[in-house]
């Protein structure tokens, strides 16, 4: 489990660990989603979990 701190800069990286099988990144969709659509922050967020 992980979350604290995570972003779209950083998700990348700790989400490639394999032992990890939550995260936690509510924050950062929701500030992005202020600015650019819930849709689009989360059809982003996903993007980056699926590198």
């Amino acid at each position: 489990h992980a979350g604290h701190g995570l972003d779209y800069h950083n998700v990348g990286a700790i989400a490639a660990i394999g032992e990890i099988s939550e995260l936690n990144i509510g924050h950062a969709i929701v500030a992005r989603a202020a600015l650019a659509g819930l849709d689009r922050a989360v059809r982003d967020m996903r993007a980056l979990l699926r590198r």
